[in-house]
């Protein structure tokens, strides 16, 4: 049995929720789940305690008592905490829906006092027990009243069923860091947690069921908004000029000017805290005059070539990832000095973003071995000059076949295959994005891909993840600029809307504010500018 892990999950449910298939279902279907696992396991129980926290594990317990009172049964819920208390959704709404049923009978237990007041509906009354206190993600030692709560259920000799994990049990590790509750049957939700699957968890677990909840396999394929969890977007109080990422690009030539700049740019404008451009001297001073704020380095000539490549080759040194391509040309001895970077980085360990020309050198060269650890962004044609194998137009169909081309001929690689939908791939897993759209067909949006994934390889540890969230990040930002626009977009709008983009999944402001030293959050405040 395949496990999954906590951030897993929760993509999965944010996912879920983008497809438009709402927590209250997903919710609603779990405490279903946990009430039949208990009509069967335990027909003859008449007498069900159910233990709720103040989160959603709590709600799917609270779902659950639903249907094991219209079963016939007598269902009391102990809630650790106030029902005022709850204001998580949907579980608030599910306490609201018991508190309209005759039958539905919560007690408050606001302390270990007041639990302990109760502790009879625990130890003596009930014939099963319901655990719904914690869910994923727990670490750490246990507050109360949740410690006593667990006490007292291990302590009483009725069956405990789970809700997703036992209560107080590391979803990811399958270790117990205070107590947990020991359960006779656990119903874990979609996929089993990695943690209930290791040895040392198998006593606190018990029986594992796994219960279908409706979260479609296209909440796993497709790339959502579940994804952008993996993004951590604050930064270090301590953290200096560097720190954030130094993203190294080489492009440009002398007849390719704008693309270099923006990947630079999008890259930039993504969070990276240095971007320096590595470009023939009249595109390194187009850029300069455009904008300050990218550091062109010039090289000598009207493009790259072999002179280049030792001082390039030292220059990686400096730089988490080196994106390259945009702009190149492809002169003979351009392919060339791109193959030997590509070599280069590869013996430096560096992470690297492979477009444009640089796709077309290796493809011309046959060297599918310097794709091995990078993110290579082809289109369809520049796909079949890698790769020799023309791509189906079928979403499902195309990114089958990449991913079994990938693993025949490219293993290790990750290929982000752009198109209407785009494909990402490393040969063993797949991904599709549906965000973007026709307008974005314009020359230039390609290269803002690029440094957008140039940043996020930086910030993402997996660069299949790191691939998959910049189609969709890049893809948002251009469905963004054509609502606004009409199809007269160009590859500016787009960058210039990947902040926007960030902000709706991130509270931006909120966490910008509170990344200032107190002093000056009380004076802003006092002076109204928060």
């Amino acid at each position: 049995m395949d496990g999954i892990s906590t951030l897993e999950m929760r993509i999965l449910d944010k996912n879920a929720e983008y497809l438009g298939i709402s927590d209250r279902i997903l919710m609603e279907n779990a405490g279903k789940a946990v009430a039949d696992a208990t009509l069967s396991r335990y027909p003859t129980a008449n007498n069900i305690t159910v233990v709720a926290g103040l989160g959603n594990n709590g709600g799917d317990g609270i779902v659950a008592a639903r249907y094991l009172l219209n079963s016939g049964r007598n269902v009391i819920i102990i809630l650790l905490g106030r029902v005022s208390d709850v204001s998580e959704e949907p579980a608030a709404t599910n306490v609201r829906l018991c508190n309209n049923l005759l039958r539905c009978k919560i007690v408050e237990a606001r302390d270990e006092y007041s639990l302990l007041m109760n502790q009879d509906l625990i130890l003596r009354w009930p014939h099963v027990i319901i655990d719904a206190v914690l869910g994923i993600g727990v670490k750490g030692r246990l507050r109360q009243p949740h410690a006593t709560a667990i006490d007292l259920m291990n302590m009483s000799p009725a069956p405990k069923i789970a809700v997703d994990v036992p209560s107080g049990l590391d979803s990811d590790s399958g270790k117990v860091w205070d107590k947990a509750v020991k359960a006779a049957v656990t119903v874990t939700m979609h996929k089993a947690k990695r943690g209930l699957l290791l040895d040392d968890a198998k006593s606190f677990v018990g029986e594992l069921i796994v219960a279908d909840i409706g979260i479609p396999k296209d909440a796993e394929l497709l790339v959502g908004a579940g994804d952008m969890l993996v993004l951590n977007y604050g930064r270090d109080a301590n953290s200096k000029k560097g720190d954030n990422g130094k993203i190294m690009v080489i492009g440009g030539s002398k007849y390719y000017t704008g693309a270099v700049m923006f990947t630079a740019l999008s890259a930039l404008t993504m969070g990276a805290d240095l971007v320096n451009v590595y470009t023939p001297r009249d595109v390194a001073h187009d850029i300069r005059s455009n904008n300050p704020s990218i550091i062109a380095i010039p090289m000598e000539g009207d493009s790259l070539d072999n002179s280049h490549v030792e001082s390039l080759t030292n220059e990686m040194e400096k730089f988490h990832v080196i994106a390259i391509g945009p702009g190149l040309g492809l002169s003979a001895e351009t392919q060339t000095a791109v193959l030997r970077l590509l070599e280069n980085a590869m013996r430096l360990g560096k992470k690297v973003v492979i477009d444009a020309d640089a796709i077309k050198a290796v493809g011309n060269a046959g060297r599918l071995d310097l794709l091995k650890g990078a993110v290579v962004t082809p289109h369809a044609g520049e796909f079949k000059s890698l790769f020799g194998i023309e791509v189906p137009t079928d979403p499902l169909e195309r990114g089958e076949v990449a991913k079994r081309i990938v693993a025949e001929k490219a293993p290790g690689t990750i290929v982000l295959l752009k198109g209407n939908t785009d494909i990402i791939t490393d040969g063993s897993r797949l991904r599709l994005n549906k965000t973007g759209n026709p307008g974005m067909s314009i020359g230039g949006t390609g290269d803002v891909l690029t440094g957008v994934t140039a940043y996020l390889a930086f910030k993402v540890g997996d660069l299949m993840e790191a691939a998959s969230l910049a189609a969709f990040i890049t893809g948002l930002a251009g469905d963004l600029a054509v609502i606004d626009k009409g199809f007269h977009i160009t590859p500016l709008d787009v960058v210039e809307r990947l902040p926007k983009v960030l902000s709706m999944f991130y509270d931006i402001r909120r966490i910008a504010v509170n990344s200032l030293h107190p002093q000056v959050h009380g004076f802003l405040d006092a002076a109204g500018s928060l």
